[in-house]
């Protein structure tokens, strides 16, 4: 394993085929892998399986994805059943989807069917390494080992395959991020608000950013905690931990009650990789282009529904998919790249 270091001196480590594995974790927890697709014509599609453990009951397996681009903004989320992993437990499937790795753990098989009017089928081949905090891509809230939020990050891939959704076929072909993430509590304990954006050129600079924030709930002192990366054509330039996302102008959405970002700036800050140079990038960007605003509370199963509702309010999602430019500067070396970036707040709104 190799060890990767940034600005601050927290160790972040590269994601390994160990890492890779799926850990149903016991308890209440919850479980996903998230493939998010920016499509060499200019459209966005995500694709996620997610497995939850409710204490005493069943496990509820599901799948979300959604398409935008071509006159089509579709949205869905599916329960499934005989959910089963491979020997190796890198390797998922159930009834209606499949996500299957491949020996030299370097690429995913994706395989999404559902009815006559969805049909996913794409690879998803890594770019460079993936990385994750060095204790395993955990981040602590308390003092029981269970009490943690975990993170696996290939933050790129070159993504090559189609969709058929509404008797439409798209060529979904083009770059992406890919996390594996575990949440080792209930979601509602985690945390207030979260904050995610992922942002890939589409020109010569083969530029990816990611950063994944949140704020812990007032039970565990409303402390944010993030990580990032950078990519510059197509070598892991710098991870880090020293970003902000700052909302430069907001707006009362009057359904939800919450104060909703329409101007955001996301700020990195770290060292190299490689000559621990300084780097640090920005991307400010108008939110003039929603996709969504998705009300949690209808979309997961009933049991979980009835225990988030005895602690959340109302959590809802925001997402957005827009052009924009990423600021960056490795060293004395400055460059601007041109992309998209699809960006999402989530407001849980603890009672």
């Amino acid at each position: 394993m190799s060890d990767l270091r940034d600005l601050n001196n927290n160790d972040f480590s590269e994601v390994t085929k160990k890492d890779l594995e799926w850990t149903l974790a016991p308890g209440s927890s919850t479980e996903t892998q998230t493939f998010y697709l920016a499509t060499n014509e200019g459209h966005f599609a995500f694709v996620q399986m997610i497995h939850s453990n409710i204490g005493l009951w069943k496990p509820t397996i599901q799948f979300t994805t959604r398409f935008y681009g071509g006159g089509i903004n579709t949205f869905k989320s599916v329960n499934m059943s005989n959910f089963k992993l491979s020997k190796d437990r890198l390797s998922a499937e159930a009834d209606n989807m499949s996500i299957k790795l491949n020996p030299e753990c370097n690429k995913y098989k994706v395989i999404l069917k559902h009815d006559k009017d969805l049909f996913i089928d794409f690879e998803f081949e890594q770019v460079d390494r993936g990385f994750q905090k060095k204790n395993g891509g955990k981040t602590y809230f308390g003092k029981k080992e269970s009490e943690y939020v975990q993170h696996k990050f290939w933050p790129k891939g070159i993504v090559k395959g189609n969709i058929t959704v509404d008797g439409k076929t798209f060529d979904i072909s083009g770059v992406g991020l890919f996390v594996h993430a575990v949440q080792g509590m209930r979601p509602h304990l985690i945390a207030s608000r979260w904050n995610f954006v992922n942002f890939q050129s589409n020109d010569d600079n083969e530029v990816s950013l990611s950063l994944c924030e949140f704020e812990t709930t007032p039970h565990y002192g409303s402390k944010k905690s993030n990580q990032g990366g950078l990519i510059v054509n197509n070598k892991l330039v710098g991870v880090t931990d020293d970003n902000v996302t700052n909302f430069l102008e907001t707006y009362l959405d009057p359904k939800t009650g919450y104060h909703v970002p329409s101007k955001i700036r996301y700020t990195w800050k770290g060292k190299t990789l490689e000559k621990s140079e300084d780097f640090s990038a920005y991307i400010e960007i108008k939110l003039d282009t929603p996709m969504d605003r998705i009300d949690v509370l209808n979309e997961i199963p009933y049991v979980l529904k009835k225990i988030v509702q005895a602690f959340v309010a109302k959590p809802f999602v925001y997402q957005w998919f827009n052009e924009g430019d990423a600021h960056i500067k490795i060293g004395d070396k400055e460059l601007v790249a041109r992309g998209t970036l699809f960006s999402e707040y989530k407001a849980i709104g603890i009672r």
